[in-house]
């Protein structure tokens, strides 16, 4: 008999013996009930099994085994700190993550060092410390808290795939439901001011980049992102997403283009063309392609400088505090939704990841209709 079968005889005595012991006697074995009898026959039968394989086979066994994980469990690595921790997390979604992504999961960590020390190591905080760290968020930043619990969660599930940690502490913490607000969105006085206000200052195009995204309910990135290349005249549609550029769901998508965002478009071709600026010029890789909306050197606007333009504008104007780059988007959705289109429709439009998210721009619609049932009683 080989080693392994020899073993597995050992085991079966050591089983048998280990039953002897706690009957006390031979009359203990007799009257052994029918469960007892078929889990020792049981036994029997594997080892009979395991008797008839050859060496050869039985080391197929232990190699399918070690394939599978069977009777194996993942050892948990007891020295990593939560700096460690962090800093391979951080290595990792550099690598797949947006920038946006990557910032959003570095603001998070640190405050989640606010309270709880990078030298600690990780697979000593369990949920009740999880608890208390999004107590304590809760109080300075409610909204916020909802967001931190949103990425704690998403880091020490790779944590957990790692065997940094048992299980995810952050799994079972819940926040209050908080209430969902409507939309803010502009309306077309509001629009019209912010514009003249833009192109006062000289921010002709940033002006022009507010009136797209009313019409295409682009996010600020995916405006400042568009190139030429992206823009089909022929067809009129315009292409989100390229190799150069991501999209925040990853997914490319394709937006019809009606005459005012055409007129945006050539406005700002003829634009770059009369600064020296041509919309085509090479790149590193063969493409020919430039921005659609730039600065008066040619040159990519940064996000931030767009974003703070429209807000100086809206502070001057006193025009409301709540009014920012992301109601614009909004603004389109909820125009869309006034209009009838389909929730799919405007879903796609908006390069939603799920309906679930569009439905919030319905709320007022689905108001006017109830207000249609009961006025019709």
């Amino acid at each position: 008999m080989n080693d392994e079968c020899r073993l597995l005889n050992e085991e079966c005595k050591s089983i048998k013996n280990s039953k002897l012991k706690s009957s006390g006697s031979m009359e203990g074995l007799n009257n052994m009930d029918n469960s007892q009898r078929a889990e020792r026959k049981e036994q029997s039968d594997v080892l009979e099994i395991f008797n008839n394989f050859s060496s050869e086979e039985i080391e197929k066994i232990k190699l399918l085994v070690g394939i599978l994980g069977i009777g194996k469990q993942q050892s948990i690595k007891k020295e990593i700190s939560v700096h460690q921790g962090f800093n391979e997390y951080n290595k990792l979604i550099e690598f797949n993550l947006t920038k946006k992504s990557v910032e959003s999961a570095k603001v998070a960590e640190r405050r989640f060092l606010e309270f709880i020390p990078g030298n600690r190591t990780l697979n000593t905080i369990e949920r009740k410390d999880a608890e208390n760290l999004m107590m304590k968020i809760s109080k300075s930043a409610p909204l916020g808290s909802y967001n931190y619990l949103k990425v704690f969660r998403t880091i020490f599930n790779v944590f957990v795939d790692w065997n940094y940690v048992p299980t995810n502490p952050f799994l079972k913490v819940k926040l209050p439901n908080r209430q969902k607000d409507e939309p803010i969105v502009f309306t077309d006085e509001q629009i019209r001011i912010v514009c003249e206000g833009l192109t006062a200052i000289g921010k002709e195009v940033i002006a022009d980049m507010v009136l797209f995204a009313v019409e295409t309910g682009l996010r600020l990135d995916e405006e400042n992102n568009l190139r030429w290349s992206d823009v089909d005249y022929k067809n009129r549609v315009i292409t989100i997403g390229n190799k150069l550029f991501k999209t925040k769901t990853k997914k490319v998508r394709r937006i019809p283009f009606n005459e005012r965002m055409e007129r945006i478009l050539l406005l700002n071709s003829d634009r770059q063309l009369k600064k020296g600026n041509p919309p085509l010029y090479p790149l590193q890789g063969g493409e020919r392609s430039g921005f659609v909306f730039v600065q008066s050197n040619g040159k990519q606007y940064k996000k931030a400088t767009v974003s703070k333009s429209l807000k100086k504008v809206i502070k001057e104007a006193g025009l409301p505090d709540e009014l920012h780059w992301h109601c614009l988007r909004a603004t389109a959705a909820t125009r869309w939704a006034s209009n009838k289109v389909p929730i799919f429709t405007v879903s796609k439009l908006l390069g939603h990841s799920t309906v679930n998210v569009t439905t919030r721009f319905y709320a007022n619609i689905d108001l006017e209709e109830l207000r249609d049932a009961v006025n019709r009683l």
